[in-house]
């Protein structure tokens, strides 16, 4: 059973293939929940985006550095664990291999980034930044948030693509900073995320000290 004082740590799985699409959460999501029903029907589990090498073509080329990283409550790991290890699945016609994986803790930093947090209903920025601090104060979380912006100062916009039912339709979020943090409040952070869509690499926060690229 999770409780609130649970310990959370990321599960980190090698990931061999050759490329995905830029915009993969939902798309991610769905290959590992058919391989692995557990992650689809179980909660205080998220999917951190996948580092790689992004290409004109909007493809994201993976590498050694790649890896497919899952935040939960150690309570949770049997469940995810004896699923996913060795376990191959397919993205279209790409197939990609996981390994055996590693366990992370969280650690406490005083700056946490994540490069998509989406808020439902929430999609222009000044609003989307009120809202996010409300979701902040709700976990009692005290800390300087800011929407993280590009190299022309812009916020850092991104969309999610997603599937269902209704069809095919994006929706849209913002790269978010939050400074600094409290040891406690940054693990809460890290715990919880902000926002919705976590098991599709959204809200889900790690350090700041990030390589360009990746951020980018």
């Amino acid at each position: 059973m999770v409780t609130e004082d649970s310990p959370y740590i990321d599960l980190v799985f090698s990931l061999a293939g050759q490329s995905l699409p830029l915009d993969n959460g939902y798309i991610v999501y769905s290959a590992l929940s058919r391989i692995c029903p557990a992650i689809h029907q179980l909660e205080n589990i998220s999917i951190h985006p996948i580092a790689g090498i992004p290409n004109p073509s909007k493809q994201l080329r993976l590498t050694q550095r790649s890896k497919l990283q899952i935040r939960l409550p150690v309570e949770l790991i049997p469940f995810i664990y004896e699923s996913l290890v060795g376990q191959s699945f397919s993205i279209g016609q790409h197939q990609f291999q996981l390994g055996i994986p590693a366990y992370n803790p969280l650690h406490p930093f005083p700056d946490l980034y994540s490069r998509l947090v989406i808020i439902k209903r929430f999609q222009e920025p000044q609003r989307f930044l009120e809202a996010a601090k409300r979701q902040l104060e709700r976990l009692g979380i005290q800390g300087t948030i800011n929407l993280s912006t590009r190299s022309n100062g812009q916020p850092q916009c991104r969309q999610l693509t997603i599937e269902n039912k209704a069809g095919i339709f994006p929706v849209r979020g913002f790269g978010v900073q939050v400074t600094n943090l409290s040891e406690e409040d940054s693990i809460t952070l890290q715990k919880y995320g902000i926002g919705g869509k976590q098991k599709m690499m959204c809200g889900v926060f790690v350090p700041s000290r990030r390589n360009k690229r990746e951020r980018e």
